[in-house]
C-alpha cells in the first residue's frame, strides 16, 4: 500500500491536510477514488491508514504504533549527485537518524542541497517501512563538527588501509565518512584525536559503499568491527 509521510498530528476520525504535491501524487498520478486508502505515519503518532472521502482524507485507524528510535550518526563528505543521492537512500534504509555534511579538504563539492537531500530521506522512508525521517542537518567543516560532536555518541572514523586492529561497536553509534580523494595526513590525526578509527580492508572504496559497510556492519555485526 502507498505509504506518505504526513507531518502533522494522526488520531482516529481526524481530518488530514496534504500537501499540494501529495494530493497531485495521489489523484493525479495513481487516480485515487472514493474510498481507497493509503497508510500516513511520522514518528510520534505511527502509521495510519487514512482514507479518501470526497475531496478530503481522514484518519481511520492505526496499524502501528509509534516505538522509540535508537540514535545513529552518519557524517560525510557531500558527494556528486548520483552518488549522494544513493548514499542518502541506503543510510536511510539502514537506520540512520541523522545525516551530517562534512566539509573537508578534498571534499569534490561544497554546495549541498538540503531540500532535495531531505526530499531523498522522506522517500526512502516511504518506501522501506520505517516510522521516522532522518534529520539532514546543515553542512560543517571537519574540524567545526569534531570539536561540538553531539553528545552520548561513540564515533567512528573510515580510515583507508587502516591498520586498526578489531574494535568494539558500542552504541548510540556515529560513523565518520571521508571525501572521494580520501583523507590528508592532517585530517587522520584529527579524526584518531575525536573518535576510533577503523579500517574497511586493503581496497579502496567508493564513499558511498564505506558508508553502506560502516552501517550495514552496524546491524549484522553488532559485537565488533
Amino acid at each position: 500500500m502507498t505509504r506518505l509521510y504526513i507531518n502533522q498530528t494522526l488520531s482516529a476520525g481526524q481530518l488530514v491536510e496534504l500537501s499540494k504535491e501529495q494530493r497531485h501524487y495521489l489523484e493525479r498520478v495513481l487516480r485515487f477514488q472514493i474510498g481507497q486508502s493509503f497508510l500516513g505515519f511520522n514518528q510520534v503518532c505511527g502509521e495510519w491508514e487514512i482514507v479518501y472521502e470526497k475531496s478530503c482524507y481522514r484518519c481511520v485507524t492505526q496499524t502501528r504504533a509509534p516505538c522509540l528510535i535508537e540514535q545513529s550518526w552518519l557524517a560525510f563528505a557531500p558527494l556528486k549527485h548520483d552518488a549522494m543521492t544513493f548514499l542518502i537512500e541506503k543510510a536511510t534504509e539502514l537506520g540512520v537518524t541523522n545525516l551530517q555534511p562534512i566539509l573537508t579538504e578534498r571534499t569534490n563539492t561544497q554546495r549541498v542541497n538540503l531540500e532535495r537531500l531531505q526530499k531523498n530521506a522522506i522517500e526512502a522512508s516511504q518506501q522501506c517501512e520505517r516510522l521516522d525521517i532522518p534529520t539532514v542537518h546543515e553542512p560543517v567543516a571537519l574540524a567545526t563538527f569534531l570539536q561540538k560532536l553531539p553528545q552520548g555518541v561513540h564515533w567512528f572514523a573510515a580510515i583507508e588501509r587502516s591498520e586498526e586492529k578489531r574494535c568494539q561497536l558500542q552504541y548510540p553509534t556515529g560513523f565518520i565518512i571521508g571525501p572521494e580523494g580520501g583523507w590528508t595526513e592532517k585530517e587522520k590525526q584529527l579524526l584518531k584525536k575525536y573518535s576510533t578509527n577503523l579500517s574497511l580492508g586493503k581496497n579502496i572504496l567508493r564513499a558511498e559503499t564505506a558508508a553502506v559497510v560502516c552501517l550495514s556492519m552496524k546491524i549484522y555485526f553488532p559485537a565488533s568491527i
